[in-house]
């Protein structure tokens, strides 16, 4: 089943990431997972990999947060490494969602989800903003229920409460 969630979440991703311009960074504390499956060149996360970057125009940064030490201070450095205009995709869990509240009942069994934050739909665009981006756009994802996960499924455009995966579009403003 987490192979499949795995699955659905890249989906969404891959189908934003037309809408931007190459290169595109991944920056974030897990495993490299997203930047691999969205055959990303450029990641940096807990690992300390070294990478030449320029600060060139809009390079969109895909983030994963829950498991960031501290959320406000990693979202100002991305915002740090970004142009005008630049953009940035947060994927997560929403708190509230119905797979936000199954992660935190098993939070302290489950292997990643253990160490990591859920946040809030409403946290999580406060951070973005204090940070320094403003919010362009939502995209919802995982309607299925957990323990229920059968069918791939596509992303829709849009905030839906009902998604256990919600990916936020920002922009760094002046």
């Amino acid at each position: 089943m987490d192979h499949l969630i795995l699955e659905i979440e890249r989906i969404a991703f891959h189908s934003i990431l037309p809408l931007f311009p190459k290169p595109c960074l991944a920056l974030g504390m897990g495993s490299g997972g997203f930047a691999k499956a969205l055959d990303i060149s450029g990641g940096m996360g807990k690992k300390r990999h070294l990478l030449k970057m320029s600060r060139a125009g809009e390079v969109p940064v895909i983030l994963t947060l829950c498991l960031a030490p501290f959320p406000p201070l990693f979202l100002r450095e991305c915002r740090r490494l970004l142009m005008r205009e630049g953009k940035i995709l947060i994927g997560f869990i929403p708190r509230e969602s119905p797979w936000g509240r199954f992660y935190l009942a098993q939070k302290a069994r489950h292997p990643i989800h253990r160490w990591g934050q859920l946040y809030s739909l409403k946290r999580m665009e406060h951070m973005m903003m204090d940070a320094g981006f403003s919010i362009q756009g939502y995209f919802s994802t995982l309607f299925q229920k957990p323990g229920g996960v059968r069918d791939i499924e596509n992303p829709m455009k849009g905030y839906l409460p009902q998604a256990g995966f919600l990916i936020i579009m920002g922009e760094r403003m002046n």
